[in-house]
């Protein structure tokens, strides 16, 4: 009755006002329900599920470590918000000398203009600092302002130990970030679709441009993607790096099925070393871990039968509540654990919050562990309730108000003690229409039937037969 119960819980919270609470976001802990993780040679590592956000392994993560280019993945994303990709990119001189000479470039010439478009694939493909320097004083007009803009984001975000000085990830000893941090940003990175796209992309041309009169030919750095030496079944996106001081950083994406998975490996000594390191790390996640979607756990299709809600029943059909949980949500458990072991908690809002266009009341979460493992929005639906008389009747024309005539409030506030009230009385109407019409009936022909039975062996008893 796990639907049901939600809809008389929201009921009986909207009607006292209602109660909020709050859940702290899942961190691993070294625990023995908790799988342990394997041994890697990344000075710093963590693993996150994406959709929950919840750390399923973590190594140093909130050490500080220089980036290198998975810094990329920040300037990107904010490019991607603060521009179209039709807009059009002049490179200054500044963007072109003002990097190292040996760091990784494309080429481009001052003076030179590509589209905002295909600069993105030029940063994340290739990695081009000077793309990234142009791209960044696009749209601040200058670097620390594009810097300043970095910081503000991460700590939107939830990181704590990251500075950011640069948009490309070149030397820089306030230049630094964590494991944590990095999949904090990764994972907001991929809610953007367009960063999802082009993050995933093996390979792509810039066409001939103003200085250029050759197409330029891109491809991914990252060997997983590209599928070039190593490969890793369900990789989607990723970033690589790589400075003398920051060693090698990568950045890895992966989905199998719904479980979508960040790895962020920091300070690793070979090239091969990361890509092993990443693999271990995600074979970890999904050997050891399941994802399941809430909806489908919170299936009104389990609920028992009973007297008063049943299919049957349309004035109380549970299939017909309003209340629902939303299909995002999801719960991630170790496959050690069952959806029974997950502790849940329930909180409504003050006040209905509107997400994409639908009325948000409260949230479901899950614990594991003391560890937050999943949830989900509480949506509520306004459907047409059924009625229980239909009656048609001729509508005069409403007269046109008076000035005398005082408009109504329209306010939601206003209305909705009225409607909480309608249907609390509407459910204690059909409550009672249902004792009197069919239980006290029932108790009736019961009582009868006993007393009938009573009767019957009253007159057959032994006392009777002895006057015959």
């Amino acid at each position: 009755m796990k639907r049901l119960l939600l809809s008389i819980l929201c009921t009986s919270c909207l009607l006292l006002s209602g109660l909020t609470s709050t859940v702290t976001a899942g961190s691993y802990e070294n625990t023995d329900s908790w799988p342990q993780g394997p041994n890697i040679n990344a000075e710093a590592a963590i693993v996150m599920e994406a959709s929950t956000g919840l750390i399923l392994y973590e190594k140093n993560m909130n050490e500080t470590y220089y980036p290198a280019s998975i810094t990329k993945i920040l300037s990107a994303l904010l490019v991607i918000e603060n521009t179209s990709p039709g807009e059009v990119v002049t490179f200054s001189r500044d963007s072109v000398f003002n990097i190292e000479r040996d760091s990784t470039h494309i080429g481009i010439d001052v003076g030179e203009q590509l589209t905002i478009q295909q600069c993105l694939y030029g940063i994340l493909l290739e990695s081009a600092n000077e793309v990234t320097y142009a791209a960044a004083e696009h749209v601040a007009g200058s670097i620390p302002a594009f810097a300043e803009m970095m910081n503000e984001k991460a700590k939107s975000l939830g990181a704590l130990n990251s500075n950011f000085v640069n948009p490309h990830g070149l030397p820089d000893e306030n230049h630094y970030t964590s494991a944590y941090d990095m999949a904090l940003i990764t994972r907001e990175a991929m809610k953007n679709d367009t960063f999802r796209k082009i993050t995933g992309t093996r390979t792509y041309q810039i066409p001939p441009t103003n200085k250029q009169k050759e197409t330029r030919p891109l491809r991914n750095h990252h060997k997983f993607i590209l599928k070039n030496d190593y490969s890793y079944e369900g990789t989607i996106g990723g970033k690589t790096g790589f400075t003398s001081k920051a060693k090698y950083t990568l950045v890895t994406i992966a989905k199998r099925g719904d479980l979508e998975l960040i790895s962020v490996v920091l300070k690793v000594d070979t090239s091969a070393h990361q890509y092993e390191d990443t693999a271990k790390l995600l074979d970890f996640g999904f050997d050891n871990f399941s994802i399941y979607p809430i909806n489908d756990l919170e299936n009104p299709n389990a609920i028992d039968e009973s007297p008063f809600f049943t299919r049957y029943n349309y004035m109380l059909d549970y299939s017909n509540t309003s209340i629902m949980t939303g299909e995002n949500g999801y719960l991630v458990l170790p496959n050690t654990a069952s959806f029974k072991d997950a502790k849940k908690e329930i909180s409504f809002y003050q006040e209905a919050e509107t997400k994409e266009g639908r009325n948000v009341i409260g949230t479901i979460s899950y614990t594991y562990d003391r560890m937050y493992v999943g949830g989900a929005d509480i949506i509520y639906e306004d459907i047409n309730a059924p009625t229980l008389v239909h009656t048609q009747m001729e509508l005069s024309p409403t007269p046109p108000p008076s000035d005398n005539v005082t408009e109504p409030k329209t306010s939601d506030g206003y209305f909705r003690p009225i409607i909480i009230g309608l249907i609390v009385g509407l459910f204690v109407l059909v409550v009672g229409l249902y004792f009197v019409l069919v239980e006290r009936p029932r108790l009736k022909r019961r009582s009868a039937y006993y007393k009938k039975r009573a009767n019957r062996k009253r007159d057959f008893s032994d006392d009777n037969f002895l006057d015959l």
